[in-house]
C-alpha cells in the first residue's frame, strides 16, 4: 500500500487533525506566554510614566520596526501586515502554499512588533502559523486540494481555539471566512483540531479571557434596542478602520523608501502618539481588561483613544509591521460599546445594562463589521465569558453592523484584494 493511500484513510486524517490541534495549541500557549513576558518587560504602560519612560515609548516601536524590516526583507515578505489575506490567497491552490521560512518569519516578526509596542494583534499571526502547519502537512503528504484546504482550515481553527478558549469560534471562523460554506466532512476535521487545541489550553490552567462579569439584566428588551444602536455606530468605526488601514498600506507601499525602514517609520509615528497616549500601544488586551474592571468612564477620553487606536494599528500594519487586526478590533469595539451605551444611559436612565455588557456587544459588532463574519464574532464573544444569555444582543449588533458595513462599498479587512502581500 502506497504512503499516499495510507494517508487518504479517513481515520488517519482524523488523527492528523488531532495532531495539528495539539501542535498549534502548544505553539499558541508558548507564543502567548513569551509575548506577555516581553511586552510587560519592554512596554509597561500600567506604571507611572516619567519623562524618560515616555521618551522610550517614542523610540522602542521604531527600533522594533527596524528589526522587523530586516526580518521581512531577508526572511519572507509573507510576514508583512496582517496574515489572513495570505491564507485566503493560498487556500485556492496548492501552488501558493506557505513554507517553513514563512512561518518562522511570521512568528518572529509579529512577536517583535507587538512586544515593542506596535499596535497589532496576536490572533492573526497564530491563525497564519496554525494554517501554515496544516498547509505543510498536507503539502508534504501530497493530499488532494480538498484535503489540503481542510488541513489548512484545521490549523486556523486551532489557532483561535488555542488563544481564546474558543473552539466554536474557531470552527465558525473557518466556515464563514475560509470556506464560506458548511461541509460535513470538513466540519468534523476542523472540530477535532479546534477541540484538541482548546484541551491544551485547559490543561495549562489558563482562565477565560473575560470571566465573572457583572452584566446586569442582559435580556431586557431595552438592551436589544441599545445593541442595535451600538451595531450601527460599530459599523461606522469599523469602516473607518478598514479604510484607514487600506489607505496607509497604499501610502507606505508607494513610499520611495527602503523596505527595511518602512516599519521603523511607522513605529516612530506611533511612538510620537504614544508619548501622549501610551494606551494605544500593543494588542490592546490589557486595556480591555482594565476597562472591564472600571465602573466610571471619561467618555471623551475613550473616544480619543478609539480614534487613535485606529490610526496606531493602521500605522503599524500599513507600514509593514507584523500582527493581526483582531485584538485591536476588540478594543475598538469595547470602546464603541461603552461610549454608545454610556450616552444611551444618560438619555434613557432606565436602561438596565452594565458598561461591561455594552462593551461585549460592541466587540462583537466591530469584529463582525471588520471581517464580515457575524456568527464568528458572536461565538467568540460568547466563549470569552461562557454567558450564553448574551446570544440575542450579540447577534443583533453583529448582524446589523455587518449589513451596515457592507453598504459602505468597502470589502472585509481580510480581503486579499486590499492587502495582498508582495
Amino acid at each position: 500500500m502506497s504512503v499516499k493511500r495510507i494517508f487518504n484513510n479517513r481515520y488517519i486524517k482524523l488523527f492528523l487533525a488531532f495532531l495539528i490541534g495539539i501542535i498549534v495549541g502548544l505553539i499558541a500557549l508558548l507564543y502567548n506566554n513569551i509575548l506577555d513576558y516581553f511586552t510587560f518587560s519592554l512596554i509597561d504602560i500600567g506604571m507611572e510614566l516619567t519623562i524618560f519612560h515616555r521618551l522610550s515609548l517614542v523610540f522602542v516601536p521604531a527600533l522594533g520596526g527596524l528589526i522587523v524590516g530586516f526580518i521581512i526583507k531577508y526572511g519572507s515578505m509573507s510576514a508583512k501586515g496582517h496574515g489572513i489575506p495570505a491564507i485566503l490567497s493560498s487556500i485556492e491552490t496548492k501552488e501558493r502554499h506557505l513554507t517553513y521560512r514563512d512561518l518562522l518569519t511570521e512568528g518572529f516578526a509579529s512577536a517583535i512588533t507587538i512586544s515593542s509596542g506596535g499596535s497589532g494583534g496576536r490572533i492573526g499571526p497564530i491563525v497564519e502559523i496554525g494554517a501554515g502547519i496544516g498547509d505543510l502537512i498536507a503539502y508534504k503528504l501530497d493530499l488532494d486540494l480538498f484535503d489540503y484546504q481542510t488541513f489548512l482550515g484545521c490549523g486556523a481553527a486551532a489557532g483561535i481555539a488555542g488563544l481564546f478558549h474558543a473552539p466554536l469560534g474557531g470552527i465558525m471562523f473557518v466556515t464563514e471566512i475560509l470556506f464560506n460554506k458548511v461541509d460535513k466532512n470538513r466540519l468534523i476535521m476542523v472540530a477535532v483540531s479546534a477541540i484538541s487545541a482548546d484541551m491544551v489550553i485547559r490543561w495549562s490552567g489558563q482562565e477565560l479571557f473575560l470571566a465573572h462579569l457583572n452584566l446586569g439584566q442582559v435580556e431586557n428588551v431595552y438592551n436589544f434596542i441599545t445593541a442595535a444602536l451600538i451595531g450601527i455606530f460599530a459599523a461606522v468605526f469599523a469602516v473607518a478602520f478598514v479604510y484607514t488601514l487600506r489607505k496607509l498600506s497604499d501610502i507606505f507601499d508607494n513610499l520611495k523608501l527602503n523596505i527595511v525602514l518602512k516599519p521603523a517609520l511607522g513605529g516612530l509615528l506611533l511612538g510620537m502618539i504614544a508619548f501622549k497616549l501610551p494606551e494605544i500601544m500593543g494588542s490592546g488586551n490589557r486595556i480591555i481588561v482594565e476597562l472591564f474592571n472600571q465602573s466610571e468612564y471619561d467618555l471623551k477620553f475613550l473616544f480619543i483613544l478609539l480614534v487613535f487606536k485606529i490610526i496606531a494599528t493602521a500605522l503599524t500594519l500599513g507600514s509593514g509591521g507584523s500582527g493581526g487586526i483582531f485584538s485591536p478590533s476588540l478594543l475598538i469595539g469595547s470602546l464603541t460599546g461603552i461610549i454608545i451605551g454610556g450616552l444611551s444611559h444618560q438619555i434613557l436612565p432606565f436602561l438596565t445594562g452594565s458598561s461591561s455588557l455594552y462593551a461585549l456587544i460592541g466587540m462583537a459588532a466591530v469584529i463582525s463589521a471588520v471581517i464580515r463574519a457575524p456568527l464568528t464574532a458572536t461565538f467568540i464573544i460568547l466563549e470569552f465569558t461562557h454567558n450564553y444569555s448574551l446570544t440575542v444582543p450579540l447577534l443583533i449588533s453583529s448582524l446589523i453592523a455587518e449589513r451596515a458595513a457592507s453598504k459602505s462599498g468597502l470589502k472585509s479587512a481580510y480581503s486579499p484584494d486590499y492587502f495582498e502581500r508582495l
